[in-house]
């Protein structure tokens, strides 16, 4: 698990969290917006937990 920010050319940035299986080389989850509040993060997490 990760978080990116890279600010734009308007002064705002834009955030990622992204999920990723090392051993699988495999993305499991991306989410974008400008603002990542926790709950949006353990709702993503939550997710992944029941995706088969």
């Amino acid at each position: 698990m990760d978080f990116v920010s890279e600010p734009l050319a308007e002064g705002r940035a834009i955030r990622t969290l992204n999920v990723v299986d090392i051993f699988a080389r495999k993305r499991l989850a991306i989410e974008v917006d400008f603002s990542l509040p926790s709950l949006r993060m353990a709702r993503a997490l939550e997710d992944l937990m029941w995706k088969p």
